[in-house]
């Protein structure tokens, strides 16, 4: 692992959400290095567009104002101040935006001594690095195709510009999924496969006969078919959740995890589907205990296309059958993940599912694969090629 590095990450996933990649690799790297955690800048043009999200984003503002957060000693949390625009809307605003950002960041970088820092950037369009934090390496960790995320076509055509941008200047770069390395690897021939991994001892306590179910799932009726996760409505796949519903009243339907935004009346409704909001992370193996099989009802074409979730490993950890969309990078762990084109095939391998049970074979071979992808061997993986580059850097100085 990388030792005595000074680390300034920009994410574009929250920090106090959902812990996921950003979480897990910068907490791991920050035991040996200091690091810089620079959460995501929100919008003040959001507050029009998505009302519903004023809670959340007047947190964000608040959070700046309160200043640079100490998780521990070498792990820092910064909260930038907020933007006007977000990216992808004009090519001059995205360049003030960058040099805003940087600006700021530079300041509480230097405030805080991380002199000849490694960039580590997730967030492709937050800032253009130019050797303005005085970064002795940029390290692009690409985990999703954010630019998917867009529903206009210019603004989706900006944010895949300035990515691939980021892409050819980068010093290395590492994916998640096959189609991301494949789609860089042409641009950048320094570009790495590395999927996503688990807390692998954590979510393996859902085996254990001492990991206690919650109060808070005890009372709902079984079989439970859950979700993990943040919970957005344009990726789930409300239709196959709605149908399901219908067609398996018996069912209980459990989504865990932030609602970033208010599920449709059809599925709120429904006496069958609950909701219960975002849990402690040392309580998630309880909850997956509870369940019966764990779903992953996505949607969005060019999203799945590069998807990696890392929720399949976790769920494979506490030896639970798996049903989810045709996400190509899960195809390779069938028929331990079941696939789905449909909500009819949806429903029938959900049923699939159930009918087998908790065979001791088919947990076997769940906990083995989730083994292989742990957070660590992945920090250790990306941290020997970081390495290899600055030594080489040294050499030709």
């Amino acid at each position: 692992m990388l030792k005595g590095e000074n680390i300034i990450c920009i994410s574009w996933l929250n920090w106090d959400r959902l812990p996921l990649i950003t979480y897990h690799m910068m907490t791991r790297l920050s035991k040996n290095n200091r690091v810089l955690f620079v959460d995501p800048a929100v919008a003040l043009t959001t507050f029009l567009f998505h009302p519903k999200s004023s809670r959340f984003l007047l947190k964000k503002i608040w959070f700046w104002f309160r200043g640079i957060k100490r998780v521990t000693e070498n792990l820092y949390v910064y909260y930038p101040p907020p933007l006007f625009l977000q990216y992808g809307h004009f090519a001059i605003n995205d360049s003030i935006n960058q040099a805003y950002l940087g600006c700021f960041i530079a300041r509480v970088a230097r405030k805080l001594d991380f002199n000849s820092p490694i960039l580590w950037l997730y967030d492709p369009y937050a800032v253009k690095p130019k050797g303005q934090f005085g970064e002795k390496l940029v390290c692009f960790d690409c985990n999703d195709d954010i630019s998917s995320f867009a529903n206009l076509y210019y603004k989706k055509k900006m944010l895949i510009a300035s990515e691939d941008n980021l892409v050819r200047k980068a010093d290395i770069i590492f994916t998640t999924s096959k189609n991301l390395y494949y789609a860089k690897k042409e641009k950048n021939p320094n570009t790495y496969y590395f999927p996503s991994g688990v807390d692998f001892d954590l979510f393996q306590k859902a085996l254990s006969s001492s990991c206690e179910v919650p109060n808070g799932i005890k009372s709902i009726s079984k079989p439970i078919i859950g979700f993990v996760g943040s919970i957005t409505n344009y990726r789930i796949n409300w239709e196959w959740i709605k149908r399901m519903s219908i067609s398996r009243p018996e069912w209980s339907i459990v989504f865990i995890g932030p609602c970033l935004e208010p599920p449709p009346n059809e599925i709120s409704k429904q006496k069958d589907i609950h909701f219960l909001g975002q849990k402690e992370v040392e309580l998630l193996p309880g909850y997956l205990k509870a369940f019966d099989v764990c779903i992953i009802p996505y949607k969005g074409e060019e999203f799945l296309k590069s998807c990696q979730p890392t929720k399949t490993f976790e769920y494979l950890a506490a030896g639970k059958p798996v049903v989810a969309s045709d996400i190509p990078e899960l195809k390779e762990y069938q028929p331990m993940v079941k696939l789905c084109k449909n909500a009819e095939e949806f429903t029938s391998k959900i049923a699939e599912c159930l009918e087998e049970g908790m065979s001791p074979s088919f947990v076997e071979k769940r906990v083995e694969i989730s083994k292989a992808y742990t957070w660590d061997a992945r920090v250790e993986g990306t941290s020997l090629l970081i390495q290899q580059i600055l030594d080489t850097k040294r050499k030709h100085q």
